[in-house]
């Protein structure tokens, strides 16, 4: 399906670019002396892995399946410590009670180190939330457990394994909500200009993405943007169906430019510094149940975002100096202040967005939850080794130290 949704979006944009296309791949492959029936294997091949809706599948559900195995894991060497480890003499509750917290700990180690790949400062944090939410489900265990007992006998190994299946789903939800909120999620940027060529874009990174993130500059931010292309969020649309669309309006008047999209966009990021009345629009986006975020970028001062804090989703700190241009540095002050949000962040129930500069070698300095890159992983070899990277890029926080 995927190959089919970009010939229909290359053949529409211009059938002549097509054909030239293909004239240009015959000559390279008769210049290399491949047929076309080798290389068409390969490429289907390539697509496959990059494209494939299994590998979407794996990369959407990573952290569920990483956390199940570590779960079941940890269970198992709780089942093995009360059997073969701890004195007979122990009473049932303390031999289940210290297994627990071996349990738990090595459970910790694993999801921080391996799973979510915590960096060093949320450590203590991280830990507390793990062993409160992890306390209240070996609580609820132990209640089901004791219950089953009564009727099925004593077998607690096997009413351990299902008892904490059954609430998994519940423990799961509660530590990605507060333990392991700072999970990263990767956003690929994509421009809204006729320049930008978005099929080439899907072919480079596939759905190895959290979300999709759409540039949108007019005139009014720089002078010499490229003309605005709304139908690029309809390519976006059609190749990346089940990915949230961000869309942020670079632009002085935004309001025209949301009333244009509302069907098309799931997030909306806003400058602070825009004419139009940001409560207004703010209200707006509630109201057709978006979720909404202001933008900081450097020369504005951060106080201008608090009286909005409480209201908004996200607070996106631009990386760079000059919005709308790809390839720059990352400006320090963006990473100052990206930590002042981050602080600021529980107490108004925000998150943090981070958008430009970023690539794998500074991702780690980055204390935000949302990640958004474009040349990084483009212009890169293996771009989707480097989106992985970007969205892990707490395992980093060890050499940065």
């Amino acid at each position: 399906m995927d190959g089919g949704v970009l010939n229909q979006i290359d053949a529409h944009r211009d059938p002549r670019r097509a054909a030239s296309d293909a004239g240009a791949t015959e000559a390279m492959r008769r210049a290399v002396g491949s047929t076309p029936a080798s290389n068409s294997t390969a490429r289907s091949a390539l697509d496959a892995l990059r494209h494939g809706g299994w590998t979407y599948l794996v990369y959407r559900y990573r952290y569920l399946a990483c956390f199940t195995l570590i779960g079941f894991a940890s269970i198992l060497v709780e089942l093995a410590l009360i059997r073969y480890v701890w004195p007979k003499a122990w009473s049932w509750p303390a031999a289940s009670t210290m297994a627990f917290l071996v349990g738990m700990s090595v459970s910790f180690v694993l999801n921080a180190a391996v799973n979510f790949r915590v960096p060093w400062e949320h450590l203590v944090r991280t830990f507390g939330w793990f062993a409160a939410i992890s306390g209240l489900s070996f609580a609820l265990n132990m209640a089901v457990v004791r219950s089953a007992a009564l009727v099925v006998g004593d077998h607690y190994g096997l009413l351990r394994l299902i008892t904490a299946g059954v609430l998994f789903i519940v423990g799961y939800s509660l530590h990605r909500r507060f333990t392991f909120d700072m999970a990263r999620d990767f956003g690929i940027a994509v421009y809204a200009h006729e320049a930008e060529d978005v099929p080439e874009i899907y072919r480079r990174v596939g759905r190895n993405c959290d979300h999709v993130h759409v540039d949108l500059i007019d005139e009014t931010m720089l002078p010499t943007a490229w003309p605005v292309r709304l139908d690029v969020l309809d390519e976006v649309r059609a190749l990346w169906p089940n990915v949230p669309v961000s869309l942020h309006v670079m632009s002085h008047y935004p309001r025209h430019w949301a009333d244009e999209t509302w069907d098309r966009v799931d997030w909306y990021l806003f400058h602070v510094e825009a004419q139009d009345d940001l409560w207004d629009l703010i209200y707006a986006c509630r109201e057709r149940e978006k979720r909404v975020g202001l933008v900081w970028r450097d020369g504005i001062p951060i106080a201008a975002l608090v009286p909005y804090l409480p209201h908004v989703d996200f607070v996106v700190v631009l990386g760079i100096r000059q919005p709308g241009v790809s390839g720059q540095t990352m400006s320090p002050r963006a990473i100052e202040v990206a930590g002042t949000l981050d602080r600021l962040r529980a107490r108004y129930g925000f998150d943090v967005m981070f958008d430009g500069g970023v690539k794998e070698t500074n991702v780690s300095r980055v204390p935000a939850k949302y990640i958004v890159a474009a040349s990084a992983v483009l212009k890169a070899e293996n771009p989707i080794g480097v989106a992985h990277l970007l969205r892990t890029g707490a395992k980093y926080e060890r050499r940065a130290a």
